[in-house]
């Protein structure tokens, strides 16, 4: 069974990653050689796997809209799937519309929506936009299209006001999310002054929309987000609470004299349980897990019959799989899997009992789960294991069994359902105190760069080796596996040379400029909402990514939000030395760039060129203007001058302003980009950094034509993703470098 799973699991995962249908192939015909001749089930179970997700995948690229659609407004009729996400300033939902036209589940935004909000469960009638699944593409970023994918998303869009948009029928009785909501609106009427009360969300519904960013950067530190769902964990203690509870009253009770043993009707209503707290959870990935791991445990126990641990979590693992073989694109998945089958590799067939085995399992799991926290995350909770030794026992123990409580009694006495809740809230009032606490340690966590695969698998090596048990052999190999990791430093330019990364932040400009020892960012991208903004979003992880800890100079070009929205979100996450700009930046130490100002870094020539002194013109006009020379290639960094400022770098600078790489001034806007200047500066390479299907239709094709006749190669980050320039060879564009069978192709 064991074999099985793995092999299964290993056919979907090639599945997904490999999208060359002559490699497929040929490893597909192989093994079904191989089976034929050897007979052996695991093989089968590889076949299997494989054949399944390639099916389920091509019937999902079928759902999706076409990426050259065209943008229309459509009317359409359907249910909303999911509970709706609140915001500031708009909601968002799955919507399953009737239309067999469009994709089977879409994600729609309602910016201010009416006084009486769509309910989950309900059918409506809407207006909307729709476009297909797109997201920005960035080294170390969030890829946002497979998360769509793995969510089965084919379109999304947003509501336009109309006079049609209404209600067509309330939720039927037997709608999951209706229950879900009609319980997160019960809840926050009974507890509204409880302090806790988003955690309470998140442990009774799985709800965890209202949980701030600061709570979640204190759980990341802490290790800890996991317990703040409905996980599997909690799902184990729901069936052990039901199973307990209800064999105790059985002996009691005087239905006994059916002669039915407690322990069967025990494990019916553990089971039960299981299944009511998993479908709270609107059945994630975990909880998927836990229930099919609990429902076999639980047959076991009515059947009488010794089953295995590790067979359990194999049949598990293969029917998660078989529902939803995208699964495997969540992190959810690795890691709750990952954890059950360290507990099973360290805890299980040990004589004689491990002393303190409470304490050690939560420093295996801490160490056992470091290769996928680094993979997924790139960050690891130093001190989890204390986090959660305090955590674990206080949620699991005391808080969950009250939140149960309180649902179960919640149709009976509200009342009743109130102090149980409140009771939970004082818990976790007290808790958040320690981990707040614990967060603000100087080590609470370790920041590390994205590994390549190989010194990965030696991370992998190294952690297994430190698992086995004591005294076995080959164990001091881990410290060699581990020596590659502690001196790896990511590739820095030459002296002399640069990097420039373009990075796609939708409409919106921002970069980053490398050099040996010092690194610069020129401009931050968007600002989208109070929560959302492209320096926290984008610019941050691709500094994780490239394991930069400081910024030398961030240059915001002006003030405009697509170019100085992220400021905070950069210097609110990383160390800054000197911040310039055109114009003094409110709350922030800033030095006003002028024409003249230039420095020197590992062999690198920067120079500003603009804004000039006294120099009139609109904020686009007096941008700061860098011109950044290297041994092997230059680039000109112009912010959104337009032709007036044009005109006067061309008189100061003339054939001065000739670069191998130019980021096209105001995103290819009429207002730039005139001859003179185009000629001067003759770019090798023109980036026009836009967003797609961006409402001001840049680029203008007027102006993409005028780069082309002057031998421009034309590159955008709304087609291409990030561009990486490295030492004047070709550059990388990473939708292409990091294409996969969910990424979408841009088009015109």
């Amino acid at each position: 069974m064991n074999k099985t799973a793995i092999a299964f699991l290993l056919g979907t995962l090639f599945s997904l990653y490999v999208s060359y249908p002559l490699v497929t192939g040929s490893l597909l015909l192989l093994c079904l050689v191989t089976f034929i001749y050897y007979r052996k089930i695991w093989i089968l179970g590889f076949i299997v796997g494989l054949l399944w997700c390639a099916f389920q995948a091509q019937f999902a690229i079928e759902n999706k809209l076409a990426t050259d659609a065209p943008a229309k407004v459509s009317h359409i009729q359907g249910l909303i799937a999911s509970i709706p996400e609140t915001f500031p300033d708009h909601i968002s939902f799955e919507f399953l519309p009737d239309a067999p036209d469009l994709p089977s589940k879409i994600k729609l935004s309602w910016y201010f929506p009416p006084e009486h909000y769509p309910k989950a469960g309900e059918r409506w009638q809407l207006t909307v936009k729709l476009k297909p699944p797109f997201g920005m593409m960035n080294p170390g970023g969030f890829d946002y299209e497979k998360w769509l994918f793995s969510q089965d998303i084919g379109a999304t869009g947003y509501i336009k006001k109309a006079a049609d948009n209404q209600r067509l029928a309330k939720s039927t009785y037997w709608q999951i999310n209706d229950w879900r909501f009609q319980l997160q609106q019960q809840i926050q009427s009974l507890i509204p002054a409880a302090s806790q009360l988003p955690l309470i969300l998140g442990l009774a519904i799985g709800q965890r929309d209202d949980i701030s960013p600061s709570q979640w950067q204190i759980l990341r530190q802490t290790g800890t987000s996991h317990l703040m769902a409905i996980s599997g964990l909690h799902i184990g203690l729901a069936a052990g609470l039901g199973f307990y509870l209800i064999s105790w009253l059985w002996r009691y009770s005087p239905f006994n004299t059916f002669h039915i043993p407690a322990h069967r009707i025990g494990a019916v209503a553990g089971l039960v349980v299981a299944i009511f707290y998993a479908c709270l959870a609107g059945l994630s990935i975990p909880t998927q897990r836990a229930l099919i791991m609990v429902s076999l445990a639980m047959l076991a126990l009515f059947l009488k019959r010794q089953v295995y641990p590790s067979h359990i979590l194999s049949l598990a693992c293969i029917m998660v799989l078989l529902l939803n073989p995208f699964a495997l694109l969540s992190a959810g998945f690795w890691l709750s899997f990952a954890a059950v089958a360290i507990i099973l590799m360290c805890f299980t067939q040990r004589f004689p009992a491990i002393r303190l085995a409470w304490l050690k399992i939560h420093f295996v799991m801490a160490l056992g789960l470091i290769p996928l926290l680094v993979f997924f995350f790139t960050d690891v909770s130093v001190i989890s294991p204390i986090a959660n030794l305090i955590a674990i026992p206080l949620v699991s123990i005391l808080v969950v069994p009250l939140i149960i409580l309180a649902m179960i009694v919640l149709p009976i006495s509200s009342s009743l359902a109130a102090i149980l809740l409140y009771a939970a809230d004082f818990l976790l009032d007290i808790l958040w105190h320690i981990l707040s606490f614990l967060s603000d340690v100087p080590f609470a966590s370790w920041n590390t760069p994205i590994y390549p695969w190989p010194l990965l698998f030696m991370l992998i090596l190294a952690i297994l080796l430190i698992l086995l048990p004591r005294g076995y052999p080959g164990k001091y190999l881990a410290l060699v596996f581990l020596m590659p990791l502690l001196f790896y430093k990511t590739e820095r330019p030459d002296s002399g040379d640069f990097y420039l990364s373009v990075l796609d932040v939708g409409q919106g400009l921002a970069s980053v400029i490398e050099t040996k020892h010092h690194t610069l960012i020129f401009d931050t991208g968007p600002q989208f909402s109070d929560s959302f903004n492209t320096g926290e979003a984008v610019v941050i992880p691709f500094l994780r990514y490239r394991a930069i800890n400081q910024i030398d100079t961030l240059l915001i070009s002006h003030g405009d939000n697509d170019h100085i929205g992220g400021l905070h979100g950069v210097i609110n996450n990383t160390e800054v030395n000197q911040i310039m700009s055109s114009q003094t930046i409110r709350d922030v130490d800033t030095l006003l760039c002028s024409a003249g100002q230039h420095w020197q870094w590992d062999g690198v020539e920067f120079a500003v060129l603009q804004p000039f002194p006294e120099q009139s013109g609109s904020e686009n006009e007096r941008s700061c203007v860098l011109r950044i020379q290297g041994k092997n290639q230059s680039a000109l960094l112009p912010g959104d001058i337009e032709k007036q400022s044009e005109q006067k770098l061309v008189q100061q600078y003339g054939d001065e302003l000739k670069s191998d790489i130019l980021l096209v001034p105001h995103h290819g806007s009429r207002t730039s980009s005139s001859m003179p200047f185009v000629h001067a500066v003759s770019p090798r390479y023109a980036i026009f950094s836009v967003g797609f299907r961006n409402r001001y239709g840049f680029p203008v094709k007027d102006i993409v034509q005028r780069y082309k006749v002057v031998g421009s190669e034309i590159l955008r980050t709304d087609w291409n993703g990030a561009i990486l320039f490295r030492n004047g060879d070709a550059p990388v564009l990473w939708r292409q470098h990091e294409e996969h069978l969910w990424t979408s192709k841009a088009t015109e």
